[in-house]
């Protein structure tokens, strides 16, 4: 049987729930977006317009609720990448927006560049446990108030998985639907398509900035899938209480759905939980176990929702729990130093422990493949079963076996594991970008794409 994990009881999730409702009803929740609170306004919603405070009843909430879609595809430039929600295996996002990447050739720390992002992409699509692509860097050498475009585009022509990225404004808005159209040829295949989404992180504890959300509100005409993905901080911008924090997460993730789904009935969503807690010494943001565990309950509450989930974290031995709880996507692989720095190298590995993770949830399976009581009883005692048909079999049998696409078994358990490792996974880096770029696109779409970046520069420049 599969492995199986809960970290709420049902009635913990109603209370989540019961809670969650006095944070919106009662307190509400600030949304600096006059689009929005308009929309807001005219829904039946408490709207306060001079302090910006919106209170959100039961039955506006179940009633946005029940319009936001339970499944759909995130679609991918290549349809064999094609990514159905809710899902029938777990993915993993490359995260995103570091300002750093460890150099490949000179293992140092520098800050990264649009080719960096190009590059990442081109690794990305090589693991096999990579299902969407945030950026991996940021495109630092662009202009500032374009850089999310310029890596976007360039995320986009590394990888023909699914992409997911930002906006800072929405003033680039336009110019990211121009850049889907060059790859897809037009506005129907975007809608249709839906090869990319959009992450967006209210700001803990309780508000909805304009900047990003009126950028993302302009998407929506187009069927844009919307990640919301808060990211309070135990201890600083959310209580020092997981419980606490579970329902903050909750409230952030409701209240941006009921605005989305007011501005365009059955737009995608998916619930996303992102959370770390604060260094009591510094305040600096640590990634450490109450992640696992808040990202756990969020996807009990995206259940309670019937939303499809993205959490963060994996790829480490601390993160199985998650892999147990079956979430659609999860969100964390390529970067180090709490997610401020992209590593290829790292990347390679991290998608090794996500595939062990994978292999621990998938628990003991119990059928007639597996009861191999005949052999035993064949062999006898003393007996040996290296050569049995059965042995050769289920040796080619990842469900049953895990034998790794990388890395030898000859790398486990050694005075020098992570070492060897990282050195075996750098030169599988280098022999990638050494390599042809899979899924090219044609030369006419990434010159499309150059101009619209460059007019986007020349028309926001100093403007945003």
């Amino acid at each position: 049987m599969k492995l199986r994990t809960q970290v709420l009881s049902q009635e913990e999730v109603e209370l989540v729930h019961k809670r969650t409702l006095e944070l919106l009803e009662h307190v509400g929740v600030c949304i600096k977006s006059e689009r929005a609170l308009k929309v807001l306004a005219e829904s039946g919603a408490e709207v306060d317009f001079n302090t910006q405070i919106v209170k959100i009843s039961e039955t506006l909430l179940w009633k946005c609720l029940n319009t936001a879609p339970k499944s759909y595809v995130l679609g991918a430039r290549n349809p064999k990448f094609d990514f159905p929600m809710p899902a029938t295996k777990v993915g993993h996002i490359l995260d995103g927006i570091t300002t750093g990447i460890i150099d490949i050739e000179t293992g140092e720390r520098r800050p990264s560049t649009k080719e960096d992002v190009f590059q990442t992409g081109r690794v990305f699509q090589q693991m096999d446990m990579g299902a969407v692509a945030w950026s991996g860097c940021s495109a630092l050498d662009m202009p500032p108030e374009t850089h999310s475009l310029h890596e976007f585009a360039a995320i986009l022509q590394g990888t023909s998985k699914h992409i997911q990225f930002e906006l800072r404004h929405g003033g680039e808005s336009k110019y990211a639907i121009e850049i889907l159209k060059a790859v897809l040829g037009s506005e129907e295949e975007v809608i249709n398509r839906k090869i990319a989404s959009v992450l967006y992180c209210p700001i803990s504890p309780l508000t909805h900035d304009d900047s990003m959300l009126d950028a993302y509100l302009e998407l929506a005409e187009y069927d844009v899938p919307v990640n919301i993905y808060p990211c309070p901080i135990v201890g600083l911008t959310s209580p020092a209480s997981l419980f606490s924090t579970v329902c903050l997460i909750n409230a952030e993730v409701l209240s941006g759905l009921v605005i989305y789904q007011l501005v365009k009935p059955g737009l995608p969503l998916m619930y996303g939980s992102c959370s770390g807690t604060a260094d009591p010494r510094t305040g600096d943001y640590v990634d450490k176990e109450e992640s696992v565990l808040i990202s756990m309950a969020s996807r009990e509450m995206a259940k309670f929702y019937h939303l499809p989930s993205v959490l963060s974290g994996g790829g480490s031995s601390e993160t199985v729990p998650q892999y147990m709880i079956e979430p659609e996507l999860i969100d964390g692989i390529g970067t180090m130093d709490d997610g401020m720095t992209t590593d290829l190298a790292g990347l390679v590995m991290q998608n090794e422990f996500c595939n062990r993770n994978i292999r621990i949830a998938q628990g003991i399976r119990v059928d007639e493949e597996t009861d191999l009581i005949a052999d035993i009883i064949k062999q006898g005692p003393g007996g040996g079963f290296l050569g049995s048909k059965s042995t050769r079999k289920m040796f080619r049998d990842n469900s049953e076996i895990y034998i790794s696409k990388h890395f030898p078994d000859c790398f486990r358990h050694t005075a020098n594991e992570h070492a060897d490792m990282r050195l075996h996974a750098i030169e599988i880096v280098k022999s990638i970008l050494d390599g042809p770029v899979e899924d090219e696109l044609p030369q006419s779409v990434q010159l499309r794409i150059d101009e619209i970046c460059k007019n986007a520069d020349r028309a926001l420049g100093k403007k945003a």
